[in-house]
């Protein structure tokens, strides 16, 4: 057991140590950084609440801007969390070379890739936290259990992060990651239930969308910020819970294959 926990301590530092490293490099611009990561979903949020939800009727008995709101944060995490998976992991690793140099230090693998992850993590929390301040600020949504849109979020980062390493660790290029998002972001975004109702779109697209881990997610982000919290969104909190473990799992294998052909 000791020797376990001497492990496990230093893969912590290891990877935090990774952590620290992409955070520093972000600080160094990190006003330019947030510009784009959280001006747009703000954007979304006052656009689509605020403009196009004076003309919207209710959803449900649910006026449209806190209808939107919550799928907007969930979606604002992963186009972040997305982006910095596969486009700027793919430039570390094929163009700067960074991984390349991290596996001669005393770095594993493993503390890499975890290394990573929680900072993708954390950039997409960045991101969707800001829209969930903006929320609670107004009014949108109650701060319990609305607050519990933290861990939320962490866990779609983590998801999205392994999804998008998956794309990665596959990529012969920058033009891959096309297909990624146009066949798979591109539909989630749109037929999660962000904006509408899943149940409208017929049968066959319904079914679909909830194939998608943004469906599930944007019920409980939507049932938190409601403050109704019940079994329905633990229920699907029970299946991204094993989508999380399963992309993780691909995806570490897939990335160590890379890493390490």
């Amino acid at each position: 057991m000791p020797g376990l926990t001497g492990r496990v301590a230093r893969h912590l530092a290891g990877a935090a140590s990774v952590w620290l490293r992409n955070a520093t490099v972000w600080l160094k611009s990190w006003k330019t950084s947030l510009v784009g990561s959280v001006g747009e979903p703000l954007f979304y949020v006052l656009g689509l609440g605020y403009g196009l939800g004076t003309i919207v009727p209710d959803i449900n008995g649910t006026p449209y801007l806190r209808y939107v709101a919550p799928g907007l944060m969930i979606s604002s995490v992963m186009q972040s969390v997305t982006i910095e998976a596969t486009y700027m992991i793919f430039t570390k690793m094929e163009h700067q070379r960074v991984y390349a140099s991290m596996i001669l230090s005393p770095l594993t693998f493993s503390d890499i890739l975890l290394g990573e992850i929680l900072w993708i993590m954390t950039k997409g929390l960045i991101c969707g936290g800001t829209v969930l301040a903006l929320l609670l600020a107004f009014g949108i949504g109650p701060l319990w259990p609305g607050i519990l849109g933290v861990p939320l979020m962490l866990l779609s980062g983590f998801i999205f992060a392994s999804l998008g390493l998956i794309v990665t660790s596959v990529a012969s290029g920058y033009d891959s990651f096309n297909y990624y998002f146009t066949l798979f972001i591109g539909p989630m975004f749109f037929f999660s239930g962000i904006f509408f109702p899943v149940q409208n779109l017929g049968p066959w697209v319904e079914r679909l969308a909830w194939v998608f881990p943004l469906t599930h997610l944007v019920g409980i982000s939507r049932s938190l910020l409601a403050g109704t919290a019940g079994a329905p969104p633990f229920l699907s909190l029970s299946v991204v819970a094993l989508v999380a473990v399963a992309a993780f799992a691909t995806a570490s294998a897939l990335m160590k294959r890379r890493f390490m052909p």
